[in-house]
C-alpha cells in the first residue's frame, strides 16, 4: 500500500519556527511547573515535559526532511519490486500459481 503524503508549502520553516517556539515555552514553563515529586503535581511535570519533548523531537524529524527522504526511499523500494516482478517470464508465474 503507498503512503499518502502531501506537499507543505514551507514545510520545514514552518517546522523550524514551531520548534523554536516550543522551546521558548520549555525554557519559559519547566522553572514554573511543580516539582517532580511523587503525587498529582509531579506527574502533571512529567507528562508536560514529555508531551513537549515529543512536540520538539517531531518538529526537528520534519525540519530535517527525514519524512522527504522516507518517502523516496519507500517509492524506490516499490518500484523495485514492481520491476522484479515484471522482469519474472508469465509462465514461471502461472507455474508459481498453480503450486498454490
Amino acid at each position: 500500500m503507498r503512503r499518502k503524503t502531501a506537499y507543505v508549502r514551507n514545510g520545514q520553516l514552518k517546522s523550524v519556527l514551531y520548534g523554536a517556539a516550543t522551546v521558548a515555552l520549555l525554557a519559559y514553563a519547566v522553572p514554573k511547573i511543580p516539582r517532580l515529586e511523587h503525587g498529582l503535581g509531579g506527574t502533571f511535570s512529567f507528562l508536560w515535559i514529555a508531551f513537549a519533548g515529543l512536540a520538539v523531537s517531531a518538529n526537528v524529524y520534519f525540519a530535517v526532511a527525514a519524512d522527504k527522504e522516507r518517502s523516496y526511499m519507500l517509492e524506490m523500494q516499490t518500484a523495485r519490486r514492481e520491476h522484479a516482478i515484471s522482469s519474472v517470464p508469465a509462465e514461471t508465474v502461472e507455474q508459481t500459481r498453480a503450486r498454490g
